[in-house]
């Protein structure tokens, strides 16, 4: 019995067996399926679950691998980073693995030419291939089709438009997610209950220095795009940003208190972020959230910016260990948070956790054994 699914206005015939759920592998090189996923709307593969992603690289990068460190692939910032299965070496037992009723090549003028006859040999014949042109309306069917596949189709792709899939469906990134969630629970209810008399003491030491309000809170970009409210012990003056409007803080603000610039030069005032972490607006481990005004700015210069928001800002993060906060390079910061998403694990946030410490307490920046981030591809 055969499904059929309309794409591009027209109908094309599928072999997945009626009444199995649909299940979207994604095959390209990382720019050209985050370039895919941007265009991708009022499609039929809109709401559908892309379970793994297979990389198959840029001409132009040669023979590049996939590295094993690669584990997710953040595709937008609305949806969790989908698992990254492996090489296109691997096509038809990758398939096999992930269940695969459909496979969605993400094709640019950039796309190796290997590309085609790689997913050519595709033995699994009851599997769908579609392929997507990132840079053109429609591809040319007569030199896509191959033997050995199931329906090849071109789909015509509307502009500046964004998709909204649904988080991959069974994979292990789901479940190690909730354990990450556990684990942010357990250990900020923990702290929160241990730092009750340093809390109690900074709470008295800001009454007699500069009085109320005795935290600050501030709209921050969470997960999503989603806006929440940050707190922290006010360390600046009241109505600080009156005169200057929102710039960046720096070491030793001048519109900082006396005893808020012990607490920033401590990280004293970021401690009430726990709260947001119990409340899951935060996590312990993650990109660190910008203010809304910022965001805006930094989406027009940087592009894929918003793939950071993909998973949720943490108190410390991978960029902050290695020294790229504040005043900092952008790229740099945004290089190291897709690092940190894409090779994530619940061993890598105590690693951050450990590395934060000795960054905090020893002011240690440098690591020997951290490996340097790839650049991130727009």
């Amino acid at each position: 019995m055969h499904n059929t699914l309309e794409i591009g206005g027209r109908v094309a015939v599928t072999t997945a067996p009626a009444g199995n759920p649909r299940r979207v592998v994604l095959v390209g090189a990382r720019r050209d399926a985050r370039r895919l996923i941007r265009r991708l709307v009022g499609s039929p593969w809109e709401g559908l679950p892309i379970v793994g992603f297979v990389h198959a690289g840029h001409s132009r990068g040669g023979s590049m691998r996939l590295r094993g460190r690669h584990r997710h692939l953040p595709l937008h910032p609305q949806t969790d980073p989908i698992p990254v299965l492996g090489h296109i070496d691997r096509l038809d037992e990758l398939v096999d693995r992930a269940r695969a009723t459909h496979v969605m090549v993400a094709v640019s003028n950039e796309s190796d030419p290997g590309l085609r006859p790689r997913v050519s040999q595709l033995a699994k014949t009851d599997v769908a291939v579609h392929w997507v042109a990132v840079d053109a309306g429609r591809l040319d069917l007569s030199t896509l089709t191959g033997e050995g596949t199931g329906t090849a189709t071109a789909v015509d792709l509307p502009d500046r438009s964004i998709a909204r899939f649904l988080p991959p469906v069974g994979s292990r990134l789901s479940s190690a997610r909730l354990l990450k969630r556990l684990m942010d629970i357990t250990v900020s209810a923990a702290l929160l209950f241990c730092l009750l008399p340093l809390f109690a003491i900074v709470t008295v030491a800001i009454l007699l220095s500069s009085g109320r309000p005795i935290f600050y809170t501030q709209e921050r970009i969470g997960q999503g795009g989603r806006r929440f409210r940050i707190i922290k012990f006010r360390s600046m003056r009241k109505d600080a940003e009156r005169e200057t409007g929102p710039i960046w803080a720096s070491d030793h603000d001048t519109r900082c208190t006396r005893i808020g610039d012990w607490l920033r030069h401590t990280n004293i005032d970021e401690l009430p972020q726990l709260f947001n972490v119990l409340r899951g607006e935060m996590s312990l481990v993650g990109p660190r959230p910008e203010r809304p005004i910022f965001v805006e700015e930094f989406r027009k210069s940087v592009p894929d910016y918003d793939l950071r928001h993909a998973v949720p800002g943490g108190m410390t993060g991978w960029a902050q260990v290695h020294g790229w906060r504040g005043r900092t390079s952008l790229r740099k910061r945004l290089q190291y948070d897709l690092d940190y998403i894409e090779r994530w694990s619940i061993l890598m946030d105590f690693r951050v956790l450990l590395m934060t410490i000795q960054h905090v307490f020893w002011g240690k920046t440098s690591w020997n054994d951290s490996k340097r981030p790839t650049r991130p591809e727009a």
